[in-house]
């Protein structure tokens, strides 16, 4: 019984192990039976006490061997036992007599301030690891890293951070107490506060680990980029850190700065070049970066692996949906039959075989997706598919139909609303156009893309220019960097005869994006006010790139004879 209980658990909270030590009975070889029995006694109606939820038995019985057993592991059950009953004076008793034992065990004596730190007396706690930390004779990095572990452990975070920030400023020149404040006050939320003691504790010297965290923190605050800046410094004090390497080429990625984390990459994938995670990572930064064939190299790579089969042929479907080379696309989005890619993939099938003019069979194979079980959101991104192939094709009617029919399925959905009513401006319906937007204005008033739909139909086509001009007003407010809305605003302007912000807006949405319709705007604005050759310009590379768009064919047709 002794030797079995003497190797019982004796964490706190889930923590490190104290140790095990067989118990030691000191009695003179005559006694030592009868003390070996009361001894077995006592260990026995304490762990039937705990298994009958007697606490107090058993709290009583572990602090009473405790005292008279030379045993640390005796020591330490009682003072698990008597946190676990939140008894907290003898869970005190209980770890002083562990340090008796045992005194040069570090985590004995921070136990003790933790349970002062559970009394919420913050001076007592501060007291006693002020002195454990000014008379130990082991290094910081050994000492305070477990206090670090107790500490976060405890839930009265006011407490734990009054003491470990008085810690930090008795102790200014100790770069370890600075960083115990930091990562508790980061732990806690108080990001602010961590960072600066994460500072004061790099100023004295370097931590392993700290660059990291308070990037963290950075990130926590929006500061991205001075995150970025913390973790490259790191990364070039310790070039062979591969954690702190992934770490930092992670926070690029979140930071949009593709390029650099392709490269931060690379290099750790020189490192492991076989690990799936980084090829595919590496595949799509370089898919990103237009990088093209090294995208398609790392993809084929997972493949050669038998790693993440079925997202490496998606990708490599999107490789060469890039290079424009549909027949190879379809045929890697055919080869994914299971996952979360497989109904993106078939989609995207659908779409290429309506690039390439296929469009009965593009149909079909819709078709064929609504044969099947399906979820809600699953059926309108079919339905919307189906719909927007056919207003591709300028088969309008055929669009409106469907339509129609998958609103019937799924009545008042936005999005299926939003498409019907694009397919009704093509039809010339701005009455069901108008009723299609306000409905979805009902429950989304600060959809922007609805409000420049309905904008752009009523500057366009009707002269109810004013309430363009207040639809458009709020979208630009809501979406004020999109290409498509921006062109909307340039138009109403132009349409209420104020000719140099209709420039201004229309130029700036075709230097966002490179589309038809923006540029027969602009083309047809400059025109008008005089500058016939730039208009000219504009038109004929937009030409280049969309020969057969019918919005630019028609207005260059009105006014170029």
């Amino acid at each position: 019984m002794l030797s079995a209980c003497s190797s019982l658990d004796t964490t706190l909270g889930g923590g490190t192990a104290v140790g095990e030590q067989q118990v030691r009975i000191n009695t003179a070889p005559a006694q030592q039976q009868d003390v070996f029995a009361d001894s077995a006694l006592d260990l026995m109606v304490a762990e039937i006490a705990l298994a009958r939820g007697e606490t107090e038995i058993a709290i009583e019985r572990y602090l009473s061997l405790a005292r008279s057993q030379d045993s640390i592991a005796i020591a330490a059950r009682a003072l698990r036992v008597a946190l676990d009953g939140q008894d907290l004076e003898a869970a005190i008793q209980a770890a002083q007599r562990w340090v008796e034992l045992d005194p040069e065990r570090i985590e004995a004596r921070q136990f003790i301030a933790a349970i002062y730190i559970r009394q919420d007396k913050i001076e007592e706690a501060f007291v006693f690891l002020n002195e454990l930390i000014r008379s130990s004779e082991i290094s910081d990095d050994q000492l305070f890293p477990p206090l670090l572990g107790i500490l976060a452990r405890e839930k009265n975070a006011n407490t734990v951070l009054a003491v470990t920030q008085r810690i930090a400023r008795e102790n200014p020149e100790r770069a370890y107490a600075q960083y115990l404040h930091a990562m508790l006050a980061a732990q806690d939320g108080r990001s602010e506060e961590s960072l600066k003691y994460f500072d004061r504790s790099l100023a004295i010297e370097e931590i392993e680990g700290v660059h990291v965290t308070r990037a963290r923190v950075l990130l926590r605050l929006g500061r991205t980029a001075d995150a970025v800046v913390s973790l490259e410094r790191a990364v070039e004090q310790y070039p062979d850190d591969q954690n702190l390497r992934l770490t930092y080429a992670r926070v690029l990625v979140d930071a949009k700065e593709y390029e650099k984390a392709r490269v931060e990459f690379e290099k750790l994938h020189q490192a492991a070049p076989e690990d799936a995670e980084l090829l595919y990572t590496l595949g799509l930064l370089s898919l990103e970066a237009q990088r093209l064939d090294d995208a398609e190299k790392y993809m084929m790579m997972l493949i050669r692996l038998d790693q993440r089969e079925d997202e490496a042929q998606y990708y490599l479907g999107r490789i060469n949906e890039n290079r424009r080379l549909y027949e190879e696309a379809i045929e890697w989005y055919r080869q994914i039959h299971a996952g979360e890619y497989k109904f993106d993939a078939r989609l995207r099938i659908a779409d290429l075989l309506g690039y390439l003019g296929r469009t009965d069979e593009a149909l079909e194979h819709l078709d064929a997706m609504l044969k099947g079980s399906q979820s809600t959101g699953s059926l309108v991104r079919i339905y919307i598919t189906k719909g927007e192939l056919l207003r591709g094709a300028r088969r309008y009617e055929a669009a409106m139909e469907v339509f129609n029919t998958a609103l019937d399925i799924v009545p008042g959905n936005s999005d299926l609303l939003y498409a019907r009513a694009l397919v009704a401006e093509r039809l010339g319906r701005i009455d069901l156009l108008e009723a299609d937007i306000l409905q979805i204005l009902r429950t989304e008033p600060d959809n922007a893309h609805a409000l420049n739909a309905l904008g752009f139909t009523l500057a366009d086509q009707t002269d109810r220019y004013q309430e363009a001009y207040e639809l458009l007003e709020r979208a630009i407010e809501i979406m004020p960097d999109d290409p498509a809305i921006i062109d909307s605003w340039g138009w109403v302007h132009y349409r209420l005869g104020k000719y140099d912000e209709a420039l201004r807006y229309l130029r700036r949405a075709l230097s966002r994006l490179d589309d038809p319709e923006i540029a027969a705007h602009l083309g047809e604005v400059l025109w008008v006010t005089g500058q016939q050759d730039e208009a000219r310009d504009v038109w004929q590379r937009a030409l280049k790139e969309f020969p057969e768009d019918p919005k630019l064919l028609q207005v260059m047709q009105r006014f170029i004879p």
